[in-house]
């Protein structure tokens, strides 16, 4: 047994269905205009914000709730239990193919590497080429299932010749180590820190542009727009800071993770997340994946994903 630190699981931190009903509360007079309530993942908005120096001086109050992943994140959005967010756009993509009223208010670029397939050292697997038949770990609807699904329909295979097991990023890397799946679709720092461990990583770069995304609920959007515009301001400065600053930033995230420097610095190093604005390459590159989950079943009818933006608050 070892005390490194694990991916972050929805067992470890705040249950959607608690905030679901945390949502109820807030609603009428307790829902104030001068409270933007904050979604985040470990070493996320807040930290950056923090780092950059733009949690000084707020016009309003910011209450944070913690996520594992974008999934559980987008669920509480969708549930009015907090009023923005960040995550991964395919997971985006597949809460308003399932009927989210949600949408995304900013967007950041990942340039270098996205996600990735981890394997075992000894794996047969070489290349994203030998995964056609293979048993593969991922969050349904992520990233890194929009990965896979991507590099099934570059090889001019069916959407189905992977077995994917839908699972957690904890339960993902546990499988892999004990041998149930022959591989893992995720993403940093998670892959970063498998290879640590020894496992190979196996790229695609290219295959799907990566992106994350800030999102807004419909009624925030609405009713604290002035809020969320200077969240947003702040937030994309907060990423350029980030940028700046990559060996600053990964410090604070080992601070905030747990998560070794080193593999924060390997992160760090080979990633760049530069903030940018809603525009028609963006949602043309969003519209290639809903209608990839659309043939892979994973959504039951077309999706017109201009309607899941709003390019205001980056215009």
């Amino acid at each position: 047994m070892t005390d490194r630190p694990v991916p972050l699981s929805r067992r470890t931190l705040i249950a959607s269905a608690g905030l679901i009903a945390l949502a109820a509360c807030r609603k009428g007079a307790d829902a104030q205009k001068g409270t933007l309530y904050a979604g985040d993942q470990k070493g996320g908005s807040k930290v950056v914000l923090g780092a950059a120096g733009k949690l000084k001086d707020l016009p309003y109050r910011i209450e944070w709730s913690a996520f594992p992943n974008a999934a559980p994140l987008l669920e509480a959005l969708n549930a009015g239990a907090i009023d923005t967010g960040i995550g991964g756009d395919a997971a985006f993509i597949f809460a308003i193919g399932t009927g989210a009223t949600i949408k995304a208010i900013g967007a950041q670029k990942y340039d270098g590497v996205g996600p990735v397939l981890v394997v075992a050292r000894d794996s047969p697997i070489r290349s994203i080429k030998d995964i056609a038949g293979k048993r593969i770990a991922t969050p349904r609807g992520s990233i890194a299932h929009n990965f896979i699904l991507a590099a099934l329909e570059a090889q001019g295979r069916p959407l189905n010749a992977v077995h994917f097991a839908f699972l957690s990023p904890q339960d993902g890397q546990a499988a892999l180590q004990g041998g149930s799946v022959d591989g893992w679709a995720i993403w940093d720092p998670n892959a970063a820190l498998a290879e640590k461990d020894g496992a190979r990583i196996i790229r695609a770069d290219g295959l799907v542009p990566s992106y994350a995304l800030l999102f807004g609920r419909d009624g925030a959007i609405a009713d604290k727009r002035p809020l969320l515009q200077d969240y947003a301001r702040r937030l994309y400065a907060g990423w350029d800071w980030a940028v700046a600053h990559p060996d600053t930033y990964a410090t604070l995230l080992h601070d905030e993770t747990g998560i070794p420097t080193d593999v924060w610095r390997t992160v760090t190093g080979r990633t760049k997340r530069t903030g940018i604005p809603i525009d028609v390459t963006l949602i043309a590159d969003q519209q290639k994946t809903a209608d990839r989950y659309l043939r892979a079943g994973l959504i039951e009818k077309p999706v017109d994903v201009r309607k899941g933006f709003d390019a205001s608050f980056t215009a």
